[in-house]
């Protein structure tokens, strides 16, 4: 009888041993799930080890993971699914996304977890009865837009956009208009004109006082004469302006000023002071009709303050913005390009070639 015990018993064995190594079944619970490994140097439990490991994979797929752009631009924000099955050859398969947020956050997660075997990486294989068994992992990975700065760079200059306080000059608006009015001159050699308008202004102001000229909007075409004296009126203000403040620091900011040129001999003048007058009346009743969902009506004050003045830029761009909304593309291309001239900035540049481009797509449909 002996002699039949020990090979049946050894066959049986054998038998059991084949069929665990064939096993197929994907788990969902045993009694040791896989652990990723970077924690098995520890000398401690396998429950800490098993909390490590978890935390570990985490920290590797959230460093590798993107967050793709149209999902930042779409403001999306959630927590992807993703599942996989670790294998007992310590591979990862059939990884899957269970729940997407859309934007293309769960193929980013996708393309981490794929990348595992190609990384090198071994899993520590799930155990059942003692046996390395394939199971299923199901990890949610956590979608979040970061908190935007506080600043921008524009010309390698940091401005704060968000502020605690704002600069302020020294002894408040009322102060700056009169300093602006005594300090601001027309130019020498224009004195016997009788040029007009108005210039847009932005300025940075440093913590230490310093003031810098960023941009200038020359929307009447005055030109240079009149450029310079602003840079003189603005240099002129160097510590008389209190820096923003941002969570109790000094920082640095900017400050939109719009500066006026009105001929000094207004009695010789009167008739072009009134005519620019007329067209910023319309301009600013046209601007108002519009934005409060009037569009024609402010439509057609712009038209007749563009009639009046026709080398105001600013009405030319605002009319020309209009028209872009409205998809008359060959209004909006006129009009901005002829602000353009004026500016002569190559600030839109790009939004010129398309909406022009469009224009030409009109003509030949």
């Amino acid at each position: 009888m002996k002699n039949y015990i020990f090979p049946f018993l050894f066959a049986l064995i054998g038998f059991l041993q084949i069929k665990a190594q064939s096993d197929t079944t994907i788990y969902d619970i045993v009694e040791q799930m896989p652990r990723f490994p970077m924690c098995e140097a520890l000398d401690t439990t396998i429950a800490a080890k098993q909390a490590c490991s978890q935390q570990a994979l985490l920290a590797v797929i959230y460093q590798n993971v993107q967050y793709p752009m149209q999902a930042r631009i779409d403001g999306i924000e959630g927590s992807v699914v993703v599942s996989f099955v670790v294998e007992p050859d310590s591979t990862v398969s059939n990884a899957t996304i269970l729940r997407d947020i859309g934007g293309g956050c769960g193929m980013a997660v996708l393309s981490v977890v794929n990348a595992f075997n190609d990384a090198g990486i071994r899993w520590i294989p799930a155990q059942k009865a003692g046996t390395d068994v394939r199971a299923k992992m199901t990890v949610p990975i956590k979608f979040r837009l970061e908190e935007a700065p506080p600043y921008v760079f524009i010309e390698g200059d940091t401005v704060y956009m968000r502020l605690d306080s704002l600069a302020q000059f020294a002894g408040g608006d009322t102060a700056l208009d009169q300093y602006i009015a005594e300090k601001l001159n027309y130019p020498e050699i224009y004195k016997d004109t009788c040029l007009i308008g108005y210039v847009d202004v932005q300025l940075l102001i440093e913590p230490d006082g310093i003031v810098k000229t960023t941009s200038m909007s020359d929307y009447s075409e005055l030109g240079l004469d009149f450029q310079l004296e602003i840079v003189n009126l603005t240099t002129s203000m160097f510590g008389k302006w209190e820096a923003a403040k941002y969570q109790g620091r000094k920082v640095p900011s900017t400050v939109d000023l719009r500066l006026g040129f009105v001929p000094p001999n207004k009695e010789a003048c009167k008739a072009e002071i009134s005519v620019f007058e007329q067209a910023s009346t319309l301009a600013a009743e046209g601007m108002q009709l519009y934005n409060s969902g009037e569009q024609e009506a402010g439509l057609a004050k712009l038209t007749e303050a563009i009639a009046i003045d026709s080398n105001n830029a600013e009405y030319l761009t605002f009319r020309g913005q209009a028209h872009v909304d409205a998809e008359r593309y060959r209004e909006a291309c006129i009009d901005l390009l002829e602000a353009r001239r004026i500016l002569g900035t190559a600030s839109f540049d790009q939004l010129l070639m398309i909406i022009c481009r469009m224009e030409e797509g009109e003509q030949e449909e």
